[in-house]
């Protein structure tokens, strides 16, 4: 197990970018919900992040900067850990 918190992870980027964000894991041509973060904007999701084993979607994503990128790569790094 890593010392990463996924779920404080998510938090801190919701907060910063006043968005919601979440992660799923794939399983096949399924995806499984694994962990989320702020409040809900009943927008349509974009997907900022995808790869063979995970899928990361936001809504109301005004911005994206480095710090946003290397967030995101922090949340995929803690969710292969665990």
């Amino acid at each position: 197990m890593s010392d990463c918190n996924l779920k404080s992870i998510l938090e801190k980027i919701a907060r910063k970018y006043n968005c919601k964000i979440w992660i799923n894991k794939k399983i096949g041509r399924r995806i499984s919900f694994i962990e989320k973060a702020g409040n809900e904007y009943y927008l349509p999701p974009m997907v900022v992040y995808e790869d063979d084993k995970f899928i990361i979607f936001v809504e109301n994503l005004k911005r994206s900067d480095e710090e946003f990128k290397k967030l995101i790569q922090e949340v995929v790094d803690c969710a292969r850990n665990n």
